[in-house]
C-alpha cells in the first residue's frame, strides 16, 4: 500500500506522517462515533424486543389462566351433563316402572306418582338454573338442556294422563264389582 510519503533526510517526511496519522484517526473516530451509534440504536431495539416479549409472555400467562379456566368450566359442564343424562334416565325408567305396576296396585302408584313428579319437578327447576348458568359457558349447551326439559315434561305430562287413567279405571272397575256384588 503507497501512502505517498515524502522523504526527507532522515526518513519520510514528518507532517505527512502527522497528517496521515491525523487522517486516519478522523476516520476511525467516525466509523467509532458510527458503530457506537449503531451499537446504541441495536441496544434500544434489544430493549424493545425484551419488552415486548415480556408483554407476550404476560399475554401467554394470561391465555394459559383462561385456558386453564375454560377447561375446569367444560369438564364441569361435562360432569353435570352426564349426571343430567342419568338423572333422565332413572326418571323416564321410573316412568316405565310406574306404568308396568299400574295395572296391579293403585296406592302403590299413586305413591311412586307422587315420588317422580316431585323428582321431575326437582329435575326441572334444578336445569332451570343450570341452563342460567350454562348459558354464559355456551349456547349450543343451553340447545341440549331445553330438549331434555321438554323430554321431561312429555314424561311428566304421560305420567299425568297414565294416573288419570288409572283413576279412571279404578272407579270403573270398582263401579263395575259394585253393580256385580249388589
Amino acid at each position: 500500500m503507497s501512502i505517498g510519503f515524502k522523504k526527507s533526510l532522515l526518513g519520510f517526511n514528518c507532517s505527512d506522517v502527522i497528517n496521515y496519522i491525523d487522517k486516519m484517526h478522523r476516520a476511525f473516530s467516525e466509523k467509532e462515533k458510527n458503530f457506537n451509534s449503531k451499537i446504541i440504536g441495536l441496544e434500544k431495539e434489544i430493549d424493545a424486543v425484551n419488552l415486548e416479549r415480556e408483554k407476550l409472555l404476560a399475554e401467554k400467562c394470561e391465555l394459559d389462566r383462561q385456558l386453564n379456566e375454560f377447561n375446569a368450566k367444560y369438564e364441569e359442564i361435562e360432569r353435570l351433563s352426564e349426571n343430567i343424562g342419568k338423572l333422565y334416565l332413572v326418571a323416564q325408567e321410573n316412568a316405565k316402572v310406574i306404568i308396568e305396576n299400574s295395572e296391579n296396585n293403585a296406592n302403590i302408584i299413586n305413591q311412586e306418582v307422587n315420588r317422580n313428579l316431585y323428582t321431575i319437578n326437582e329435575a326441572h327447576e334444578s336445569l332451570e338454573l343450570l341452563r342460567n348458568n350454562i348459558a354464559e359457558t355456551s349456547k349450543n349447551f343451553v340447545l341440549e338442556v331445553d330438549n331434555l326439559m321438554n323430554s321431561l315434561s312429555v314424561t311428566k305430562e304421560q305420567i299425568s294422563e297414565n294416573v288419570d287413567s288409572a283413576r279412571d279405571a279404578k272407579t270403573q272397575f270398582e263401579e263395575i264389582y259394585n253393580s256385580i256384588v249388589k
